[in-house]
């Protein structure tokens, strides 16, 4: 799985790497078209991580018994550390997420109706959230607002759900949680939010709101802020990016039109360009069992794998399954544990196999690299 994600995250480098380029070549156009432009980058991202099936791999099966003993030559934790750590760190942000989403509904349901909308004590800042039944909240000090003045904040926050904007900065979260080593990741989510602000902004506008007025109301709810919120709603005012806010909606040069449907079907085709090759590319160039012309390697020197004292007392049992390349030395790499069993065992079974001999394959009959799929059955006796 993390090879999975580690060859993601090289790929989707040049997909988020090229809507950077994008939008700052395209700053003087909608906000709507970089936010497109951004959320079909993470939408790129995330197809990355959809594998393909493979071809055929040879498959070697290996019984093993509890009649030696012994310890790993390659420590468990280097089997283990790297997944381990991006499991906790990923779960984490989600968990996290989720609790923020948690919070979120508590404070709907405890919010009261007046004057036609949801308002609560508990947020310092209007806001939207949910994707199949949106909810606008507002604050508790926007009562106290004359009718056309909430109603510029109502126009802002029906924008967003328009736009879908809660689900799209959701699928954001989620990706930064699963990529949270990616700084591009980090930057494309936090720059997908700017953009859909500066569109509701724009969308806001068009309605016939003047730009003095709604950047009034903007400041307003910034003086209310009490710090940073962690509740995972599309807040109206973000005090780090107001400034920026403010000297857009003031300015009269910008595009403040919605994307057209050339454009949309534009920015679709351009990552589909971009996805096809990157899909398409391997790091190197590894053959399978099955392909034209290409001859299977085969064991020639083999290391039995060996149970640790641990599993022995804990009497377990079952299979280990392996992928690795046979290169064209035949030598393994790329060793990687897709069947895990017991820490000790996994260690063992790739120790063993990293130091067997191979009669390379071979295509058209000079050596190359071929795929290999690997079982360790380890068995009491």
């Amino acid at each position: 799985m993390t090879n999975l994600i580690l060859t993601a995250a090289l790929k989707g480098t040049f997909v988020l790497g090229a809507a950077w380029i994008a939008t700052s070549l395209l700053r003087q156009r909608s906000a709507d078209l970089r936010h497109r432009i951004w959320l079909a980058a993470l939408v790129g991202f995330a197809v990355l991580l959809i594998p393909i099936a493979p071809p055929q791999t040879l498959r070697i099966v290996v019984d093993t018994s509890a009649a030696g003993i012994g310890t790993a030559r390659v420590s468990a934790r280097s089997v283990f550390v790297l997944p381990m750590l991006w499991s906790v760190i990923a779960a984490l942000l989600l968990l996290r997420w989720g609790a923020g989403i948690f919070r979120l509904h508590r404070i709907t349901r405890r919010s009261r109706q007046a004057n036609g909308f949801r308002v609560s004590d508990a947020i310092s800042t209007p806001m939207t959230w949910g994707a199949i039944r949106p909810v606008i909240l507002f604050p508790a000090y926007v009562e106290d607002w004359p009718v056309e003045q909430r109603d510029v904040v109502i126009r802002h926050e029906r924008a967003h759900i328009q736009r879908r904007d809660w689900l799209w900065q959701g699928f954001a979260q989620v990706m930064t949680a699963v990529f949270w080593f990616h700084p591009l990741v980090w930057l494309a989510a936090a720059q997908m939010r700017q953009e859909a602000e500066h569109a509701a902004d724009d969308a806001t506008l068009a309605t016939g709101v003047h730009a003095s007025d709604y950047a009034d109301r903007l400041i307003a709810v910034a003086r209310q802020l009490s710090g940073p919120s962690t509740i995972p709603g599309v807040a109206m005012v973000r005090k780090p990016a107001l400034t920026s806010r403010i000297a857009a909606i003031l300015d009269t040069t910008r595009t403040r039109t919605g994307t057209s449907l050339g454009a949309r079907i534009g920015v679709v085709l351009v990552a589909v360009a971009l996805l096809v090759p990157l899909g398409a590319f391997q790091d190197r160039n590894v053959y399978h069992v099955g392909e034209e012309g290409v001859a299977s390697p085969s064991v020639t020197y083999r290391v039995e794998p060996s149970y640790t004292p641990e599993a022995k007392e804990g009497k377990i049992q079952g299979t280990v399954k392996l992928s690795l390349v046979v290169n064209s030395q035949g030598r393994a790499d790329d060793i990687n544990v897709t069947q895990s069993l017991d820490p000790g065992l996994d260690a063992n079974a790739v120790a063993a196999v990293s130091q067997w001999l191979f009669k390379a394959g071979s295509k058209d009959g000079q050596p190359v690299d071929v795929a290999v799929a690997i079982e360790v059955n380890f068995r009491l006796l």
